[in-house]
């Protein structure tokens, strides 16, 4: 090889390496760091990717931009600058724009959801939140951090708990000074299950049953001194409990009444089944036992301490509580209670939520108290003239359908209407008197219930407005409207519901007749006799009781088959064969609504009355397979042949 060749293959082997060299420069070994992460690099590294290749184009000659192409960059660099230098001129959105802003987002979704019917089932609305059933820890809540140490009235400092121990329960917590939990006689069993629903009863043992024998004598005898001594041999026995809390409220000790009152809910917690969990909507309790009452009660009774202290979210958590033990009966009526503490409590929209999804399970718009809920929610939650407006429509509604509870409030804060309001006649304490007594016991415990927060000046100004508006209506349809409901309302609240009896002496709006037992259910249960009565079976003993009760379970919540084919005789009997042949359907709830009413005009028969009924059309019973009838004529014939 020459030496002109070895020259230019030794600059060859120089330009290659100088090339890769470059390469390895371009594209470094990434570090390792020991600290955090930047998360933000990736932008940074896509800004200098964008810059350098604005930077460094090249021609496919090789040559460099030209100076025109520089200087066109140079001024969009500029124009970019002057851009974002105007973007960060301009005024930031203020905390009123972003939360105006926020509430038109969710009206346009709450709207899409009302459109589209996702309403939240019954199920959900009423499940329960197990940290608001302690009335001390919602104090603190609304009193704020800086009262959170301070030691509450009847609340003193020996409730701490030495060290290695804590409290126990879920509904409600125990207390040091408590008595220490042992068995005296009190069990849970599960009892049946029904479809999804699984059914849970207490138990007496026999030292449970001598105590609960003596308790009903000394109440039958308003003898407190036996039940002291029934609590200090079992101080968990729960309907002494549920007594001995009742004297402390009568005495105007009403921190140790609510400590004896959740001593009671603590123990039936403690003394549970394993299965059963008291915040499941699928566990029920059958109000019909008589074991299973006393629980009941101590959580209403929990539920009105927790309303004297104000503390409505623990209120509406107990009543909820109570309503999901047995939602379809209701036996303390519940759901004519509970959407007050929902308005104490400020739940708006849980209102109108559990309207929607109980209106047909429960009828709600048919109950007095529900309709004007309904109005005081949206009320509250206005924000324009035009939901001021919606919400006085709700109320103008309510008041043509129950107009006595207008009244009431007018007799209960001493508001003497003006003439136009004293002229309409349904708004005249005459008419409100001559309604049922079931509604009239109904529109004393929702106004006595709800006082203070109609005499509140902005509330009382919108139902004054309200029903000026419709004592001055000239409108034909509001007249039919107002027509119609009034035979409704003679139609619907015929005869007294046990239920709100029960209801309105546990609110003492009536006078009460038991403590432990108000009103109870004529077909109610126990587990061995009271007061020497023997003790009722699930079904009655006799034959034809059996069956009916076969054909219509649970037929009504007030009377037996037996007591009542004892006392209606022939009437009820043909009730109950025109119910199988008549054209409307045969649920039970239904039939037993339709008989309360039918027997309302019945004169129950004597002891010594014969049963006779007539058929108005010809019944028969389901034919067995692989029976033979025969047709009355040929029956006939054959009779006349062996005669």
């Amino acid at each position: 090889m020459s030496k002109s060749q070895i020259k230019r293959l030794h600059q060859q082997q120089e330009l290659e390496k100088s090339v890769n060299l470059d390469d390895e420069d371009d594209n470094p070994v990434p570090v390792q760091r020991k600290g955090p992460a930047n998360r933000f690099a990736f932008f940074d590294d896509e800004e200098e990717n964008e810059t350098g290749n604005q930077s460094d184009e090249v021609n496919e000659e090789g040559t460099e931009p030209s100076s025109s192409a520089q200087k066109n960059n140079k001024k969009k660099a500029k124009k970019n600058k002057k851009k974002g230098k105007k973007g960060t001129d301009e005024p930031e959105e203020t905390e009123n724009q972003m939360l105006a802003r926020l509430s038109a987002i969710n009206v346009k979704e709450a709207k899409k959801a009302g459109a589209e019917g996702n309403t939240s089932s019954l199920e959900e609305l009423m499940k329960i939140d197990m940290k608001l059933f302690d009335t001390s820890a919602e104090v603190k809540r609304k009193l704020g951090k800086a009262f959170k140490e301070v030691a509450l009235p009847g609340q003193p400092e020996e409730h701490s708990w030495p060290q290695g121990k804590r409290a126990t329960g879920r509904i409600v917590k125990n207390k040091p000074r408590w008595f220490p939990d042992r068995s005296y006689g009190l069990s849970m069993v599960q009892k049946q299950k029904e479809g999804d629903n699984t059914w849970f009863a207490l138990q007496h043992n026999t030292f449970y049953e001598q105590r609960e024998r003596m308790f009903w004598m000394a109440e039958d005898a308003m003898n407190v001194g036996i039940i002291q001594e029934i609590f200090s041999d079992a101080p968990y026995h729960l309907n002494s409990v549920l007594m001995l809390a009742h004297v402390n409220r009568m005495s105007e000790d009403l921190n140790q009444a609510a400590d004896m009152i959740e001593r009671g809910i603590w123990y039936v917690d403690q003394h549970a089944a394993p299965t059963f969990e008291p915040f499941n909507w699928r566990h029920r309790m059958d109000y019909t036992d008589y074991e299973n009452r006393v629980f009941y009660l101590l959580l209403h009774r929990h539920m009105l301490n927790a309303a004297h202290k104000r503390c409505w979210e623990t209120a509406l958590n107990t009543g909820k509580l109570i309503f999901k033990l047995d939602p379809v009966r209701d036996p303390l009526a519940m759901m004519s209670i509970i959407d007050v503490f929902a308005l104490k409590a400020k739940q708006y929209t849980w209102i109108l939520d559990v309207f929607e999804a109980a209106k047909k399970f429960k009828k709600l718009h048919l109950l007095p108290n529900w309709p004007y809920s309904i109005a005081l929610a949206k009320y509250f939650m206005a924000k324009t003239d035009e939901d001021k407006e919606h919400a006085e429509s709700e109320l103008c509604t309510a008041i043509r359908h129950f107009p006595s509870i207008v009244v009431a409030i007018m007799d209960l804060l001493q508001i003497h209407p003006d003439s136009a309001v004293m002229n309409c006649k349904m708004l005249t304490s005459f008419t409100a008197d001559n309604e049922h007594d079931s509604l009239k016991l109904l529109v004393k415990i929702y106004t006595k219930q709800t006082e203070e927060i109609w005499k509140v000046p902005e509330t009382l100004l919108f139902l004054e407005g309200a029903t000026r508006k419709v004592a001055t209506s000239n409108d034909s349809k509001d007249r039919e409207e107002c027509d119609e409901w009034k035979e409704k309302r003679f139609k619907m609240y015929h005869g007294r519901s046990p239920n709100v009896d029960r209801l309105g002496q546990l609110l003492e709006v009536i006078p009460s007749t038991s403590i432990s037992d108000p009103v109870p259910p004529k077909n109610g249960r126990c587990a061995y006799p009271k007061n020497g009565q023997a003790a009722r079976s699930l079904a009655d003993n006799s034959f034809l009781g059996g069956l009916l009760h076969s054909l219509l379970p649970h037929f009504d919540g007030e009377n037996s088959f037996q007591e009542q084919l004892h006392q209606y005789g022939s009437d009820f009997l043909q009730f109950i064969v025109n119910q199988f042949n008549g054209p409307e359907e045969g649920d039970p709830e239904q039939v037993a609504a339709r008989w309360m009413e039918h027997r309302e005009g019945l004169v129950p028969r004597g002891a010594g009355d014969v049963i006779q009924f007539e058929i108005e059309e010809p019944f028969e019973l389901p034919r067995i397979p692989g029976e033979r009838r025969e047709d009355p004529e040929e029956q006939n014939d054959n009779d006349r042949e062996n005669n």
